[in-house]
Order: structure tokens, then sequence, then C-alpha cells
């Protein structure tokens, strides 16, 4: 498996949910498999969005350094590497990757804050659950 096609099956298989669908989504009572399901789903989404932002954020490490060195070999006159660096951050091929980058962090950022909510979320219905049931067991 080529590495465009291992990106592809990625980007295939990260759906971006709502936060209608997130709390629809949330258990509603401690039931361990419910959890589990939940809780993986939301890792496995975080990772994959860390992995797409990840390869963005090389990519854009590469196409910088590649359009720096065009536009320092390539000018007639001779311009210093700074001047080439300035000049290689506002071309259009740094620049269409720079915004890829962005709308890739908000997803993986996104992703990350729905993971950890979910995490906080199911532990204080694990708490919630042993108080109920040290409740019951105490009015016994």
């Amino acid at each position: 498996m080529t590495n465009s096609e291992t990106k592809k099956k990625v980007e295939e298989k990260l759906e971006v949910i709502s936060v209608e669908d997130y709390y629809k989504m949330k258990p509603k009572t401690f039931e361990p498999n419910h959890i589990l399901k939940f809780l993986s789903f939301l890792d496995g989404s975080r990772d994959q969005a860390e992995i797409l932002y990840d390869e963005v954020k090389d990519q854009l490490d590469s196409v910088f350094n590649f359009v720096t060195l065009e536009k320092f070999n390539n000018k007639a006159e001779k311009i210093s590497m700074a001047q080439a660096k300035a000049e290689a951050t506002g071309d259009e091929r740094y620049k269409k990757v720079s915004v890829t980058l962005r709308e890739r962090k908000h997803v993986f950022l996104y992703y990350k804050s729905l993971a950890k909510n979910g995490h906080s979320y199911c532990e204080n219905l694990k708490q919630l659950t042993i108080n109920d049931i040290a409740i019951s067991k105490l009015s016994k």
C-alpha cells in the first residue's frame, strides 16, 4: 500500500461530527460496552485527525524549503537567503499548503477537545453510578 493510498483511507475514515451528534452519541448511563465504543470512536478520530495534521505540517516545511531554494537559485541577480525566505512565504504554493494546515489543525483541535470532554464525561458518569450504588446500599 502506497503512502497516498494510506492517506486516502485515513481521510475516508475521518468524518467530522457536529456537536449535536456528539451529544446524541454520549452514553446516558454507565454501560461499559457503550462507553468503550464511544471513547474508542473519539480517540480514533482524534488520532486520525492528528495524523492528517502532522502530514500537512511536514508538507508545509518541505514546500517552504523547496520554494525558498527555488527563489534563491533562480534569480538573475543574487539575493540573500533571508530575502528568498521572505519571497517564499508569499508564494501561492506555500499559501495553499498553509491554508490546508490551518484547516487540519482546526479539525485536530476539535477532535482533541471532543476526546478530552468525552473522557471527562465518562469518568463523571462512572462516579455518579458509584455514588448511586453507595446511596442505595446505605439506604437499605
